[in-house]
């Protein structure tokens, strides 16, 4: 099982979009997914159930004792299931701040969890508490970078970060890889590119995701992007990107 954290602590780098999109097509390759929405603004949530009043949720799991199992919920998509978030993990950081154990509360709460083939973590866009616990929680990390001109602002915290919680508390957090959003074809997104894929080496995806109508009007319909617009330049490359996700993590 791959427990896979998607983290990038800037905002506006189509994370969540990125997270429901990858656990669609998984989905749809036939693997049994989960996805966890660590982020109180919910994003994830909203757009797999298309409401935000489901319970319990993640914030009963950590800070309740609500068992995971009972706040997994199914999707109206075969294969794909959610642990949804709500406003109240805004307080998480005070509410845990003095908690024993408090960076690895949502690595215990999964334990119990074998019945999927990859848990996908949609994190905050700060590096706070509940991205710690995600950090510590997954095998793996994706980092999904748009491709403006401050992509890499803030990647060296993130980098120091989790450079951090490896040596500090035995955790591994290997790259799985990077994925370049938001490329709109300019010299500036080439540019751009060319940098990201200097600073992470090999880590970088080949699939680049374009700027696309199509993934926001899918993203705000509640709807699955291979069924809402299967022939945009958004759902190709998607489709692109779960191979080379499914190629690194089996061979497939």
């Amino acid at each position: 099982m791959k427990i896979i954290s998607l983290a990038n602590n800037k905002g506006g780098v189509t994370k969540t979009t990125t997270t429901v999109n990858l656990g669609y097509g998984l989905a749809r390759a036939g693997r049994r997914v989960l996805i966890i929405d660590t982020d109180a603004q919910s994003n994830s949530t909203y757009s797999l159930l298309g409401h935000l009043d489901q319970e319990p949720t993640l914030f009963d799991v950590l800070i309740n004792g609500v068992k995971m199992s009972d706040a997994i919920v199914p999707t109206q998509h075969e294969n794909l299931f959610l642990v949804p978030s709500s406003i109240n993990l805004s307080a998480a950081d005070l509410l845990m701040a003095s908690a024993a154990g408090r960076e690895r509360k949502l690595a215990r709460a999964l334990s119990s969890v074998k019945d999927f083939d990859y848990i996908l973590i949609d994190t905050p866009p700060n590096l706070g508490v509940l991205t710690v616990n995600a950090f510590m929680a997954c095998t793996d990390v994706i980092i999904p970078i748009a491709l403006t001109t401050y992509a890499l602002i803030g990647i060296g915290i993130l980098e120091s970060t989790m450079q951090e919680l490896r040596e500090n508390l035995d955790v591994e957090l290997p790259i799985f890889g990077v994925v370049a959003n938001l490329d709109d074809h300019t010299r500036l997104s080439t540019d751009v590119l060319a940098a990201v894929r200097d600073h992470f080496a090999g880590k970088v995806f080949d699939t680049v995701i374009p700027r696309n109508i199509k993934v926001e009007e899918a993203h705000n319909q509640i709807a699955c992007l291979f069924d809402y617009a299967p022939a945009s330049t958004g759902a190709q490359a998607y489709s692109k990107l779960v191979q080379e996700v499914l190629h690194r993590a089996e061979g497939a």
